[in-house]
């Protein structure tokens, strides 16, 4: 690490237990689901003769997570991530046991599932984040980006030995092999690693009251800068999820062989992972809105040359992909770190969950139209040119953040 200045290294010799708990406490918990659900689509349907729009609607339970998630955020600010993150593990583990025990009625699928979603959303990077962002500041997109690599590398792992437990041992065995891993890897790690740091008794008391209760809400929702967060974040994570929810049609529709498009599926998740390392090292000695504007206006010209080209051809396919890719790896750094550099700690996982408010309505909200688009006028491409305005306005939305305040905060008083 002799890139890094004598200050930062200091930080990581104190604090890196806490980048490494939080990767493989986020990594062996829910945040991985999103990686492996789709593996238990085809059991279940067999098991039970749920069709996939029967399952599919156990997604609503993602869109009241997002408008839940500003509330836990600032229940997590108020009572520090361990309080939060070990009783939602367990209740994690509790969700998939009870999934593995399914029985054919479609209620107990939902519920199961509901309660999975809405736990869940306490053991992802709203709380995990909180935790590595209140040690670091030196070094902090650095720190941000390696706690995240955890969850890549599970992502690429996770579906090959959940495929094997589901093949020998039906969705009960990749149900309970997710139990597992988050009670005996996420539980016990996060126990001993992940804590963020504290304010002063003294300063909570001093500010109890204006963070209090309702009155947090229209404060926050009051900054100009949190609501340029929000829609760049939204309206990059938006598109981005709607069009990776139909990429492999939507590459067959222009030309390409179907195992090639299935290929260029797994580029995109190796290019994310490479735009969460690139904006790592970067973000800590850049301005973070130029680094937002650049990896966002990338997937402009992605969406643009994918909508003009009938016909694209596997290299010029694979740029826009890598470039999309890019931009959604980028905006996993780049939110929490703005939140920390403009905003502080006062409020982090409020702020955060905000964000998390703004992208996941827009994620559902993508993922609905890019396929209601393709049934409406037999294409993908009005969704591509869609895609790409969004990806524009966040790009242009970043800069309007201005220049870091000399002393990040905001004013709950």
């Amino acid at each position: 690490m002799s890139f890094l200045t004598r200050e930062a290294r200091d930080e990581w010799r104190a604090h890196w237990p806490v980048v490494a708990g939080t990767g493989i406490g986020m990594a062996s918990c829910y945040a991985v689901f999103s990686f492996v659900g789709s593996l238990f689509v085809q059991p279940l349907q067999d098991e039970f003769g749920w069709t996939r729009g029967q399952q599919a609607l156990s997604h609503n339970a993602n869109l009241v997570a997002a408008f839940l998630a500003p509330f836990i955020g600032a229940y997590v600010d108020k009572v520090g991530v361990r309080k939060v993150l070990l009783p939602a593990i367990l209740l994690v583990v509790l969700c998939y046991v009870a999934l593995a025990n399914l029985t054919p009625s479609l209620v107990h699928y939902y519920v199961a599932m509901s309660a999975l979603v809405l736990i869940g959303i306490a053991t992802t990077g709203l709380s995990f984040t909180r935790a590595v962002t209140s040690w670091f500041d030196k070094s902090r997109g650095l720190a941000l980006a390696v706690s995240r690599m955890g969850l890549t590398l599970s992502g690429a792992l996770m579906p090959v030995l959940l495929y094997i437990a589901i093949e020998r041992y039906g969705s009960r065995g990749g149900f309970y092999l997710l139990a597992g891993v988050a009670l005996f890897i996420s539980f016990p790690v996060t126990w001993a690693l992940v804590r963020d740091r504290r304010p002063e008794p003294a300063a909570v008391a001093a500010r109890s009251g204006a963070v209090a209760g309702w009155r947090l809400w229209p404060r926050l929702l009051r900054n100009r800068r949190i609501l340029l967060l929000c829609i760049a974040a939204g309206f990059t994570y938006g598109p981005a999820v709607g069009l990776l929810s139909q990429l492999q049609p939507l590459l067959v529709s222009k030309a390409l062989d179907p195992k090639v498009a299935a290929g260029l599926v797994s580029l995109l998740a190796v290019s994310t992972f490479a735009g969460t390392a690139i904006t790592g090292l970067l973000i800590d000695r850049v301005w973070a809105p130029v680094l937002g504007f650049l990896f966002t206006i990338g997937p402009v010209a992605g969406c643009g040359l994918l909508y003009l080209l009938d016909a694209p051809g596997l290299t010029v396919a694979a740029a826009c992909i890598v470039l999309i890719g890019l931009a959604q790896g980028a905006e996993i750094d780049l939110a929490g770190f703005i939140i920390a550099r403009y905003f502080g700690m006062q409020a982090f996982a409020a702020i955060y969950g905000l964000t998390v408010l703004a992208i996941g309505t827009c994620a559902a909200f993508g993922a609905i139209l890019v396929g209601l688009v393709h049934d409406w006028y037999g294409s993908y491409d009005i969704a591509l040119l869609a895609a790409g305005v969004c990806f524009l306005i966040a790009a242009l939305t970043y800069p309007l953040l201005g220049r870091y305040p000399d002393k990040p905060g905001i004013d709950l008083g």
